[in-house]
């Protein structure tokens, strides 16, 4: 929760619940095995070795004269990292006809859900509308300014996979990558952009650095990189600025509010720049030509067999309309944010302090709130009433008018002097929000 005002003995606060401190998470591990215990069981049993997170038995036999070899155990998501050693797989190459970004993100969704990629590749090339899109652990209004996104028609979506916050428009292209999760090569394949763009355009001076992120004359970030992984399928899917509105990118990619505590994944700030300014002879169709043919150079198929596709169509993709209408909920853009405490301040002429109305939101629902003003100007029923009137309510204009004008309504005891404050209060909070 934000730092709470200063207190006097003129002000008054209210607390519909008490903000409680959230427990370690941290537990303590169990003892393990030292190393040669460890070595005794495995070659006293079988020869066994961890890939990820899962378990590989090989069901060959172990002597105890058998030499043993020390192993390195990550947790890291396994990628090689490198070049792939396994036969060419076969290659499909889908163009997205779409500028939808619920159809964009839907579509993806499906194939990575339906598609069998047990010896077959996926390579998708997608653009959107003006768009910002967030990570899946991300809260909107710590990433971007969503009041202002409304204002200026762009979209503003949430995504299945981690990373942080995109800004999508027509200049940009998205590239993404499905295969079997056992062929997943993260690395592998920001490597290959590099190599086909550079391929193109030589002059271009490209490399990945350590966040995985592509970057031109190692300072400049032109794509953001981001993943999901399941039991059998995974996805890569980054970004490539060709010709973005740059202007709108850092005008929205900025927080709205000042006093917001969130335990939610951040975004890292990175100066960006678009390949077309570098190469005017950029753009993204000859960009999303350029990365499919090296693609096909690394399976089994040929350019002709890249496809033009229409993500919405029921007969070929059934069950896609509605992966779209529920990343498009609010349940899912704005009620999957992590909990998060706000404090909204207003000045005021002759008070020291400005006026402090805290709130505390989880699932985007409004669970505490309560107020921080001179009692000179207002009852403490009429500061109870106003912070009971939130709670509940999802963290969103209409629904906060709702409750506000619901409890001047049912507030009789109320002088015209304490009524014009909470109106002018309660559209002080309205004006905030969305």
């Amino acid at each position: 929760m934000a730092a709470p005002c200063r207190r006097s003995a003129s002000l008054f606060t209210f607390s519909a619940l008490r903000f409680h401190t959230c427990p370690s998470l941290f537990r303590p591990f169990k003892t393990l095995p030292s190393i040669s215990e460890r070595l005794t069981i495995i070659s006293s049993v079988t020869k066994t070795e961890i890939v990820g997170k899962h378990w590989k038995v090989r069901h060959k036999r172990v002597s105890e004269g058998t030499p043993s070899h020390r192993r390195c155990f990550s947790s890291a998501i396994p990628d090689s990292g490198g070049a792939n050693t396994r036969p060419k797989p076969k290659g499909i190459v889908y163009r997205s006809t779409s500028t939808d970004p619920f159809v964009n993100l839907a579509f993806e969704d499906w194939l990575y859900e339906n598609q069998d990629f047990t010896d077959t590749d996926i390579l998708l090339l997608w653009r959107n509308e003006p768009t910002v899109v967030i990570g899946r652990h991300q809260n909107p209004w710590s990433e971007c300014k969503v009041k202002r996104l409304q204002e200026l028609g762009i979209h503003l979506a949430r995504r299945r996979s981690g990373g942080g916050t995109v800004y999508h428009d027509l200049g940009n292209l998205n590239v993404t990558f499905l295969t079997s999760r056992d062929t997943y090569r993260r690395k592998q394949n920001l490597q290959d952009l590099v190599t086909a763009l550079k391929g193109r355009w030589p002059s271009l001076d490209l490399s990945v650095n350590k966040r995985d992120d592509l970057v031109l004359n190692d300072t400049y970030k032109l794509s953001g990189t981001a993943a999901k992984l399941g039991r059998k399928t995974a996805y890569h899917h980054c970004t490539l600025l060709c010709d973005v509105n740059t202007q709108a990118l850092k005008d929205v990619l900025v927080s709205g509010f000042d006093g917001l505590e969130t335990t939610a994944t951040a975004s890292i700030r990175s100066e960006v720049i678009n390949l077309k300014d570098v190469d005017t002879s950029i753009d993204t169709k000859v960009l999303g030509d350029t990365i499919a043919e090296y693609f096909m150079t690394n399976h089994q198929g040929q350019m002709e067999q890249v496809c033009d596709v229409d993500p919405t169509s029921e007969a070929l993709y059934p069950g896609v309309g509605k992966i779209a209408e529920e990343l498009k909920s609010w349940e899912w853009v704005y009620g999957k944010t992590p909990p998060f405490n706000i404090c909204l301040r207003k000045p005021v002429n002759g008070l020291a302090v400005p006026l402090g109305v805290y709130m505390k939101v989880k699932k985007g629902v409004i669970v505490d709130s309560y107020m921080e003003c001179p009692l000179l100007w207002v009852s403490e029923g009429v500061i109870q009433d106003i912070g009971y009137s939130m709670r509940g309510r999802r963290f969103r204009a209409v629904d906060v008018q709702a409750g506000l004008e619901k409890s001047l309504q049912s507030y009789r005891r109320m002088s015209d002097d304490e009524r014009q404050f909470a109106e002018r209060l309660g559209q002080f909070i309205v004006d905030k929000l969305v």
